[in-house]
């Protein structure tokens, strides 16, 4: 068995790797390549190519699946996306996986945690009770609520920008200062509401709709990608001194 190792990597995918770290004690017996096909590809963590991906163990080439959720999964391109996986598809089946074309396995893999346990059954079977199945995505309110945000942040740097009354006003609410800290307000409803759900996937079941809310996250100074390479990581690893970014 040989590994090839490669330097090609997606945008960012360092950053995830840092995150997610690299395992290095689980094994593949012999008996193991000898009955399953799909282990005649046994590679390392670090020799995943940019199209393909590694859950639980296995590898998948995404090159040409067709995500439901859009092409953000290849964004986590050559990287162990277990976790986050888990994290983002609360009804996991094996049948989702059967979807993905798989072209081995790694010999490194060691799972982070334990899934399918008594207590994340019981956290779920509450959450479903507030949030119920083929309702999870935004409601009629909630675009009403992003429309009126996004409005009041585009009003809000006009203002900002064409403002004659910055340093000498009459009126309080004319001041500099005062329109600074509205227009902070603004932005912080950009990044704590739109761009926040649609970057989880969570705004619309179209991907375009969510990508678009998405860039929000660019009006007020950031970046889309990079957000979700790091935000999406602290979801997996929320509050791990060396994992959350």
């Amino acid at each position: 068995i040989t590994c090839q190792h490669t330097e090609t990597m997606p945008p960012n995918a360092n950053i995830s790797r840092r995150s997610n770290g690299l395992a290095s004690k689980a094994t593949v017996s012999t008996q193991d390549l000898d009955n399953d096909p799909a282990l005649q590809s046994v590679r390392t963590m670090k020799s995943l190519k940019g199209t393909e991906i590694a859950i639980d163990g296995v590898i998948y080439d995404i090159s040409d699946f067709v995500h439901p959720g859009g092409e953000v999964v290849k964004f986590f391109g050559g990287n162990d996306v277990t976790v986050q996986y888990r994290m983002i598809h609360p009804y996991h089946t094996g049948k989702h996986l059967e979807k993905m074309k798989e072209v081995g396995k790694v010999v490194d893999y060691e799972a982070e945690y334990k899934f399918d346990t008594e207590f994340e059954r019981d956290i779920k079977r509450e959450v479903f009770k507030i949030v119920r199945r083929g309702r999870e995505f935004g409601t009629p309110g909630y675009f009403f609520r992003a429309f009126c945000y996004i409005g009041f942040f585009f009003f809000m740097q006009y203002k900002f920008a064409t403002s004659t009354t910055f340093f000498n006003y009459n009126n309080w609410y004319e001041s500099g200062v005062f329109m600074a800290i509205v227009f902070g307000v603004a932005q912080a409803f950009i990044g704590l509401n739109v761009q926040h759900d649609a970057n989880h996937g969570a705004a619309s079941k179209r991907p375009w709709v969510n990508d678009l809310l998405g860039f929000g996250t660019d009006l007020i100074g950031s970046n889309k990608w990079n957000w979700m390479a790091q935000h999406w990581t602290h979801h997996a690893f929320t509050n791990h001194n060396e994992k959350d970014p």
